[in-house]
């Protein structure tokens, strides 16, 4: 695997994107995040952030108190994993020089393959609780309503059309 594919992959974790902004957005954002990743910084794009979009939080009807309590849990999980997510890019950096080298055995590669493996497990875990801490602070209608507009957005996405909200996780 190509340093750059593995380093998108931890990247789109970490942001945690199901759904791109928008073919100049997602462009800009792969930049962005590629120019931060090799700068050795976590970076989060804006349009990850769904409960800011103008239109989704109209859409849900949030409340600045849910948006406040969202971006906790958002900012906690970017805070608490920003340390895992350079240790992944350190490992597959690392990964990629051994399967390049001449002079690695497979016991060793394999061993480097399990520890990363072990801090993106990690990653996915706390990813996996985030969501489900930030749906937690919906109500059934809006979690319904979430759904359905990203249902949507995938649609509009594979398609190939400009999505109607931001981005959602």
């Amino acid at each position: 695997m190509s340093t750059a594919i593995i380093r998108r992959v931890g990247m789109a974790l970490l942001a945690g994107l199901l759904v791109a902004g928008g073919a100049e957005a997602a462009r800009q954002d792969h930049a962005d995040q590629r120019a931060a990743s090799q700068a050795g910084a976590t970076r989060v794009p804006a349009s990850a952030k769904w409960w800011q979009d103008e239109r989704v939080k109209a859409d849900l009807h949030l409340t600045p108190d849910q948006c406040a309590r969202i971006n906790d849990v958002f900012e906690g999980f970017v805070a608490n994993m920003s340390d895992v997510a350079r240790d992944i890019r350190q490992r597959e950096d690392k990964l990629s020089h051994l399967i390049s080298a001449d002079d690695v055995t497979e016991a060793q590669l394999l061993k480097e393959v399990d520890q990363l493996e072990t801090q993106r497990s990690t990653l996915a875990k706390a990813r996996t609780l985030m969501l489900f801490r930030m749906r937690r602070v919906l109500s059934p209608d809006q979690r319904s309503r979430l759904v359905e507009i990203q249902k949507a957005r995938e649609q509009e996405r594979r398609s190939g059309r400009a999505p109607e909200h931001g981005p959602i996780q």
